[in-house]
């Protein structure tokens, strides 16, 4: 059951993400995409339906500061299309299934975001403002909400059909109530010793094929102008736009950018060399952003960084050294030998503790608490690499007193896991075609 639940993890990223009902996702449906252009080339097709060039273009902007970076880029425009092609494929099973949210729950949903509210109480005005700001119509931020709730609806019904059975609950259980004693030996680089001096060679080689690690980026700079009148407002707005830089206005760079408020520094991210404008309204403040310096990037020359590669390349080799030192103490426990190092001994440790401190997956949290095996390890520490020799391994079941929610949280786990298989299943049956063009 715990290699289940965390088996499927790509899917898991994707399903969470449909499930969200954040502001800015997935702005416009393939409908009205279809009106709008008419026929044209799409992104993607998903069974007849067509993701546009403009719908994926949208959500790439959240990501436009990662989309500067070239090693990324690609990276991030599969994510973003997977996610709009899986959103397509579970909104079109909805459907067929009749699951449809209704005109009024999406209704009931705008009238309950606070985003659209003043006093506690929905706002037309304050709606349709803020709906301008950001380029949408209402009808299709309405769109946008009724193929959201409908994906919602089911992956709520197969959340409502998850059961536990008495075997996966034992199991949960004894992994929650596990008690470990046993010894912990640390090896350190204080007890290594190292004889290296990396070359020229050496250092210059490491340069030539790690140039990219030694990027040097200057940061960006912004102005902002603030003004309580929205006609001040759209007329500095105008001004930015049209290339003109109205007078006044604050530079802000660096440490300064933390007193923005956080709807303001969020929309930082957003600026880029060909859309350098931004207008946010905070508590009744207009705030115009203007991105007076692109950020630019060189890399150090390799004089510069050559004292740098140096420390690293030893830093490297003393980390190895110590690496294979662990290992050679691993191996000797194995044997049932004396180590020749004194280790630490620990008492009724939880399987969370070492899952903390030494970052443990799933396979390995399952061997240390259920097989017959002793020594584990070497696991990296901050200072070097440990190894593990359990004594005893004792299951506490009588002293879990949150008995009710591990379990609530294992059904939880369960329902992801199988929405996860469920979306990946559909996902690989769906007749999809990609545009590879537009991923490169």
């Amino acid at each position: 059951m715990f290699a289940l639940i965390h088996k499927h993890k790509r899917a898991a990223a994707v399903v969470i993400a449909i499930a969200s009902l954040s502001f800015l996702f997935w702005m416009f449906s393939v409908s009205d995409f279809k009106q709008m252009f008419g026929l044209q080339r799409c992104v993607a097709v998903v069974e007849g339906s067509c993701i546009t060039p403009r719908e994926f273009r949208y959500e790439l902007l959240k990501y436009s500061n990662l989309l500067n970076k070239e090693e990324l880029r690609r990276i991030v425009k599969r994510q973003v299309l997977d996610t709009l092609v899986a959103r397509e494929v579970l909104y079109q099973k909805a459907v067929s299934l009749g699951l449809v949210a209704s005109d009024r729950e999406v209704a009931d949903l705008i009238k309950q975001d606070p985003s659209f509210q003043e006093n506690g109480k929905f706002s037309l005005s304050k709606y349709k403002e803020i709906l301008e700001r950001t380029g949408l119509t209402p009808e299709e931020y309405e769109g946008f909400l009724k193929k959201t709730l409908s994906v919602r609806k089911l992956l709520r019904l197969i959340e409502g059909g998850t059961y536990l059975s008495d075997l996966e609950i034992d199991f949960q259980v004894k992994l929650v109530s596990a008690r470990l004693r046993g010894t912990a030996y640390l090896i350190t680089p204080d007890k290594v010793k190292v004889d290296y001096e990396p070359t020229d060679d050496e250092i210059r080689n490491f340069y030539e094929k790690n140039r990219d690690r030694f990027k040097v980026r200057t940061p960006s700079g912004y102005r902002v102008w603030k003004t309580d009148s929205k006609e001040e407002a759209h007329r500095l707005y105008s001004m930015l736009k049209e290339g003109k830089i109205p007078e006044g206005g604050k530079p802000y760079e660096g440490k300064d950018l933390g007193i923005l408020p956080e709807e303001v520094k969020n929309s930082l991210e957003r600026l880029t060399a060909s859309d350098r404008v931004s207008l946010s309204k905070v508590e009744g403040t207009y705030y115009l952003i203007y991105l007076e310096k692109i950020p630019s990037e060189r890399i150090k020359s390799f004089e510069e960084a050559k004292e740098e590669i140096r420390s690293l390349l030893v830093e490297r080799k003393k980390s190895e050294l110590v690496r294979q030192e662990a290992q050679k103490l691993k191996e000797k426990l194995v044997r049932g030998e004396k180590p020749h190092i004194k280790g630490v001994k620990f008492e009724d440790s939880t399987v969370e503790e070492f899952i903390s401190l030494f970052r443990l997956g799933g396979d390995e949290v399952l061997r240390l608490v259920f097989s017959k095996e002793k020594v584990f390890g070497p696991y990296p520490t901050p200072n070097g690499f440990a190894v593990l020799y359990i004594e005893e391994r004792i299951f506490k079941r009588e002293e879990l007193k949150n008995r009710e929610d591990l379990i609530g949280s294992l059904l939880q786990a369960k329902a992801d896991s199988l929405m996860n298989l469920y979306a990946e299943k559909l996902f690989e049956e769906a007749d999809i075609k990609i545009n590879e063009e537009y991923l490169r």
